[in-house]
């Protein structure tokens, strides 16, 4: 739905029998040839939403996982009906784009607003962190 675009995830449709999480693992396997453990992921929201492209129509029940682990990307294989390129982009050119009337990046306003909030909250807890290491000291 959006070929040219820059996207933060890889993503798709839970097949029965699956829970999102296992979704993600799977879609990250297909897309990246990544794997994932489910220690590595972090639920960080859901959300509904309707995207329409043309004709096309897709309602769906969104979860967003965040996943922590070093990766190389010269280990990944990707997907090539799925994925054109992959890189590493920082914080702040992802915040800058999303500002920026979502510049390059698909306009899945749920997803993006989700790690904005991730973003938000990791800030606040190195913020606590650091208040609490200067009472410890």
């Amino acid at each position: 739905m959006w070929p040219g675009m820059w996207d933060l995830s890889s993503g798709g449709h839970v097949d029965s029998g699956e829970q999102g999480f296992q979704a993600i693992q799977r879609e990250l396997h297909e897309e990246l040839g990544l794997d994932i453990q489910t220690s590595e992921m972090t639920f960080i929201g859901s959300g509904l939403s309707t995207n329409i492209k043309g004709d096309i129509i897709n309602k769906h029940l969104n979860e967003y996982y965040v996943v922590n682990k070093d990766i190389d990307l010269a280990s990944l294989r990707l997907q090539e009906t799925e994925v054109d390129e992959v890189k590493w982009v920082d914080k702040e050119e992802i915040i800058n784009r999303i500002k920026n009337n979502y510049q390059g990046i698909t306009d899945k306003k749920g997803a993006w607003t989700y790690l904005l909030k991730y973003y938000e909250l990791q800030e606040k807890r190195g913020i606590k962190r650091q208040n609490d290491e200067e009472v410890e000291l």
